[in-house]
């Protein structure tokens, strides 16, 4: 798997703004920082499901138009299994019911 690789998103606030993510994986793990328009530098993040699954789209068109490696996918994907969500065939997030 290719090491140091960064994947940058934004989001827009409420009041108009971007606001910037960055997954940046490092050989072993993921990790997140994120940027506002007026700051100056990267700050660390504690990763959200929802930043989870922010990354996981931006890895999947990536991987769609083949800019990234299928092993990239995977382990968010199996980021996203430990933390009890699955995602489908359609790109949907669904809940792990454990209790089957």
């Amino acid at each position: 798997m290719t090491k140091n690789q960064s994947h940058e998103w934004h989001e827009r606030l409420e009041d108009g703004r971007k606001q910037y993510f960055r997954g940046y994986w490092n050989s072993r793990e993921w990790l997140f920082r994120l940027a506002h328009p007026d700051g100056e530098e990267w700050m660390p993040l504690q990763p959200t499901l929802e930043n989870w699954l922010a990354l996981r789209d931006v890895l999947f068109r990536k991987y769609q138009r083949k800019r990234l490696p299928l092993k990239h996918l995977q382990t968010v994907d199996n980021v996203l299994e430990s933390l009890g969500v699955r995602v489908n065939e359609h790109g949907e997030a669904e809940q792990i019911d454990h209790t089957a």
